[in-house]
């Protein structure tokens, strides 16, 4: 058995009982390894004592209660499995630099994630056998450096599986066994040239076999590190790994604590039997400075030219209408039109999607479109950064209509997302490897009643 396949059951105990008395022994227990041995591959697997891990994570999610919930201190303190509170507060002191009253009001983080290490693919070709993906799971990435290739391209379309037959040609010749690797990529914008290449995709090969550098096409490359949030997705088709950007970007972030930071969408190969059995999503995030605010708001009505589509590609084709319909009346349109989307599904249970394009004074619809008129009034309003669909977003407003004693959904008018100045250019946002955190933003207005007393 592989050393990090034998220390991974330690780690899960040690987050699963995180909170409460834990004993190398039993955790031993659970790595089905004696103590002595729990403490060598422990540390040769990770780099960190298992002490000293337990102490940091301990730590880490103490330090998310004080800045997340308001907890008292000595609750949160044998909450995270602290025996005293004053071990606690020593503890808490030393690591942060700051007493857990300070870090409270404090606008540092301390975050010390858990370790993740690879998977053997059968383990994980079993579970997927039976529709099961793994959950999303916020992990520190170690440093780490390969023998990297970067592949160009004129169109994104298949440059993936491109990418990796060339870079299997080129580990193959300098005698690598490719096999024996982890395998990552990412997407790259390359600068405009002379050539009509302008799509990149950049393959990273991870392994202790020494490669020689000077291999036309092969260049050492150093893989991000930080904190990730990760999750397992098919390795085929693409729009399956779309979809699984989509569902991280789009539902599972608004959802969670953290927000997008700078860094690459990374993407992990897991091999088995010499093929890609599946694909782990690696989203660069960092824990949030505080939740957004849902606002109650009086709306007026929005009068625009709307653009309507059904079916499984629906967004993209009324997105293409509205494309369409500036193109023939630019450059003559002096006005920036405002962008509002309403999702849905028909009485068939069929996705829809109406685009609505408001202009300053309005304007004729000419042919191809339909003047439409979206019903002001009451809204419970979200305003939030645009990563992916807002399906997470709008989730959020209705557990809040759920739990409130003073509102609740009005089902006679539809609701919809207002995306703000700079975020028209596109309506559906695909996960890509962008380099930087999107800066789109959007408001997110569900219509409301009050409850009569």
């Amino acid at each position: 058995m592989r050393s990090d396949s034998a220390i991974q059951p330690a780690i899960d105990y040690v987050e699963a009982n995180l909170g409460e008395r834990l004993t190398l022994a039993r955790i031993a227990d659970a790595a089905a390894m004696s103590v002595p041995n729990l403490y060598r591959l422990f540390y040769a697997v990770t780099g960190h004592p298992i002490k000293t891990y337990i102490r940091n994570r301990r730590i880490s999610e103490a330090a998310s209660l004080l800045r997340h919930t308001a907890l008292p201190a000595i609750e949160i303190a044998f909450d995270c499995g602290f025996d005293t509170y004053q071990t606690f507060l020593r503890t808490f002191k030393r690591m942060t630099g700051l007493t857990p009253g300070q870090y409270r009001e404090a606008a540092s983080i301390y975050s010390f994630e858990p370790i993740d290490l690879p998977e053997p693919a059968s383990a994980a070709e079993a579970r997927e056998s039976h529709g099961q993906l793994s959950d999303v799971r916020v992990i520190h990435l170690q440093p780490r450096r390969g023998i990297g290739y970067l592949h160009a391209a004129a169109f994104e379309e298949g440059i993936e599986d491109a990418a990796m037959a060339r870079f299997r040609e080129l580990l193959a010749f300098a005698g690598v066994d490719i096999g024996q690797a982890r395998l990552f990529g990412w997407n790259v914008d390359l600068p405009e040239g002379d050539d009509t290449s302008c799509c990149g995709y950049q393959l990273v090969a991870v392994c202790e076999q020494a490669v020689p550098t000077a291999l036309c096409g092969l260049q050492p490359v150093s893989l991000p590190e930080g904190l990730h949030a990760a999750v397992w997705a098919p390795a085929s088709p693409a729009s399956a790994v779309t979809a699984a950007w989509n569902g991280l970007l789009g539902e599972w972030l608004p959802r969670s604590a953290f927000e997008l930071r700078s860094g690459i969408f990374l993407e992990e190969y897991q091999q088995f039997g010499g093929q890609i059995a599946r694909m782990k999503l690696y989203l660069p995030v960092v824990r949030g400075r505080g939740a957004a605010s849902l606002a109650i708001a009086d709306r007026p009505p929005v009068s625009g030219i709307s653009f309507r589509a059904q079916g499984e590609r629906c967004e993209s084709q009324a997105d293409e209408a509205a494309v369409r319909w500036l193109a023939e009346r630019m450059p003559r349109l002096t006005r920036r039109p405002r962008l509002y989307v309403n999702r849905g599904s028909s009485q068939g249970g069929e996705p829809y999607c109406l685009l609505v394009l408001a202009f300053d004074g309005g304007i004729e619809p000419g042919a191809g479109a339909v003047q439409t008129v979206l019903e002001g009034g009451l809204f419970a309003c979200l305003r939030t950064n645009v990563y992916g669909p807002m399906d997470g977003v709008i989730e959020t407003v209705h557990r809040f209509l759920a739990g409130s004693s003073e509102y609740k959904l009005d089902a006679s008018r539809i609701g919809y997302v207002y995306f703000e100045t700079d975020s028209e250019a596109g309506l559906a946002t695909r996960a890509t490897g962008e380099q930087r955190p999107l800066s789109a933003t959007a408001v997110c207005c569900v219509p409301i009643l009050r409850r009569q007393t």
